[in-house]
């Protein structure tokens, strides 16, 4: 019985193609039905899915006439048809691999605020798309005619494979270098975001997933050389092996990296969320009102409407941290947002409202707050 390695990379095709379409059906589920955000970096992994899906095809279909064999033992007919699914894999493996950088990148920049953070990103999806998009030329016009490629019995010729080897390795060194980045970067961006310190350490990982594409990059360095082996469809096996671990490694982590929000509501379901906030946690923006104590024989002062009244040009803040206000936003009171049970007293009209304070001012409950809800009774006069 002849040696064959095609069952080996069906069953690697098969297998991430599998995890890489899982994974990027639950994205699509969280950001189009629980936060219902689907954006430019969600449409391109669905790009990277569909080029993932057409490298594997036409991987399993090389398989079927010869890819993992010896050239030796084939007929022309198997080669010719072997070849030409080899060369549509270029296509597929470019595809998915540029449009899964780019999402990548977009999804970080969904949470950079600094400046020379966003540069870095855009630097490095310029950096992978081009260096993606010269490996996509040079490799799909490497013969003339296209043709050549499948069929050599025909006029025509190729480019050096040195060229082909060595364009490789530039491009899995850019590549390796964009991981690597988007990798590192998010520790600088979620250590300074205000959330508890346990979930800034659970976050970091999660959006570092990325890179785990670059060990699968790195592994196949190492068969590269085998462009050169005569017996091309044996050889070259390893290479499309670890090239369909790249792309599905990929689209697998830069999908997780998106499921937080699922992980999140699974384990409310399943009452693994405690609810306690972490020690070392900052508030989310605003504190607590506090009251503070009256001190003896000191003339209690009323707040003014001011203080808590957004006027038309502008908010108008008097002495509001003297009652527990702390940085609490001023209200702005609008007789057109009035609820239906507010009633008119007279002509002139008179309105009431409820003003519910420190509901958001954390995201969790702490021990010892005071939520304050207050009820405050304007009357207005209007000119008719």
């Amino acid at each position: 019985m002849e040696p064959n390695r095609g069952p080996d990379l069906q069953a690697v095709c098969s297998t991430f193609v599998t995890l890489a379409f899982m994974a990027t059906a639950l994205r699509i589920y969280v950001r189009t039905c629980l936060v219902r955000a689907f954006g430019w970096d969600d449409f391109f992994m669905v790009l990277a899915l569909f080029a993932h899906i057409m490298f594997a095809t036409c991987a399993i279909g090389g398989i079927k006439w010869g890819t993992g064999r010896h050239m030796a033992t084939l007929s022309n007919e198997e080669i010719f048809m072997a070849m030409r699914y080899w060369w549509l894999c270029y296509i597929g493996y470019c595809l998915a691999m540029i449009t899964s950088k780019i999402s990548i990148g977009l999804f970080l920049l969904r949470v950079t605020i600094k400046p020379i953070q966003k540069w870095i990103i855009y630097g490095a999806m310029t950096v992978s798309a081009f260096t993606g998009a010269v490996f996509f030329l040079v490799t799909v016009f490497q013969c003339t005619p296209i043709s050549y490629f499948w069929n050599a019995r025909q006029k025509g010729y190729c480019v050096p494979i040195d060229v082909i080897i060595g364009l490789t390795f530039l491009y899995s060194a850019c590549a390796i270098i964009s991981d690597f980045t988007f990798a590192i970067l998010p520790i600088f961006l979620v250590w300074g975001l205000n959330m508890p310190t346990k979930t800034r350490m659970m976050l970091i990982p999660i959006l570092s997933m990325a890179c785990v594409a670059s060990i699968a990059v790195t592994v196949r360095l190492a068969y590269v050389m085998d462009f050169k082996d005569p017996d091309f469809l044996w050889a070259t096996v390893d290479v499309a092996i670890w090239s369909d671990i790249e792309q599905g490694l990929a689209i697998t982590a830069g999908s997780t990296a998106t499921l937080r929000p699922l992980f999140r509501k699974f384990a409310s379901t399943l009452g693994l969320s405690t609810g306690t906030p972490d020690e070392n946690s900052k508030p989310s923006g605003m504190r607590t009102p506090q009251w503070s104590p009256q001190l003896p024989g000191t003339r209690r002062k009323f707040p003014s409407f001011k203080s808590i009244l957004r006027s038309e040009k502008g908010t108008v803040r008097e002495r509001d941290d003297e009652y527990g206000m702390g940085d609490l936003r001023p209200v702005r009171l609008r007789d057109d947002l009035v609820n239906a049970s507010a009633s008119e007293k007279s002509n002139n009209g008179s309105n009431s409202w409820e003003i519910q304070v420190g509901e958001t001012s954390d995201e969790y409950c702490r021990p010892g707050a005071i939520t304050m809800h207050t009820q405050v009774h304007q009357a207005s006069e209007r000119q008719l």
